[in-house]
């Protein structure tokens, strides 16, 4: 009913040399239109398939550890720094007792003070962050709480979990090797 009555009958004269009806255009245009903004969501916040860590890419990291959150400060509405107790070194940088974190607030890691965390960090102007597509993974199990709109997206969160910390507990095995590797070599 609803698509009669948005059918507008033009004068042929209006719209002369178009082969299609206008009617069917809208109809195109909304089912496009709803096919676009139905998948923005899923698209914003998703970085692909990370590929295998390496030792080639273990190098282009600069900093790899596995830490404890002990604050997480909220500098504006896009950024935020977090304080990590550091529990095991992954690198063979010489790091303290704690580090300095910062991410973006938006699609990025969502720490809560006293989860426990892989953290595989790159530099950018001079400070160390950690993005959703920089390795990084939550360690400290969780679960993924109820959404009343949507049973599949709960289960499908819960799957991306527990592969993503399947994922930082390879690479961290990984980067074990390698820095023992080169602590017995020097």
């Amino acid at each position: 009913m609803y698509w009669k009555r948005s059918c507008i009958k033009l004068p042929h004269s209006f719209y002369r040399g178009v082969s299609s009806n206008i009617c069917v255009m809208k109809k195109l245009i909304l089912l496009l239109f709803l096919l676009l903004t139905g998948h923005l969501s899923v698209l914003a916040c998703s970085c692909g398939k990370l590929d295998r860590l390496t030792k080639k890419g273990s190098d282009e990291g600069e900093i790899a550890f596995v830490g404890r959150i002990i604050e997480v400060t909220y500098l504006d509405d896009y950024t935020m720094k977090t304080l990590f107790q550091i529990e095991e070194n992954l690198t063979n940088e010489l790091l303290g007792r704690t580090f300095e974190v910062w991410s973006g607030r938006d699609c990025e890691p969502h720490f809560i003070s006293g989860d426990q965390w892989y953290i595989f960090t790159y530099v950018y102007e001079d400070k160390h962050w950690s993005s959703l597509c920089s390795r990084s993974a939550q360690l400290t199990d969780r679960l993924i709480p109820e959404n009343p709109y949507s049973g599949r997206y709960r289960r499908q969160a819960q799957r991306q979990f527990h592969s993503d910390q399947r994922r930082a507990r390879r690479e961290v095995k990984l980067l074990r090797r390698i820095k023992a590797a080169n602590t017995t070599v020097k």
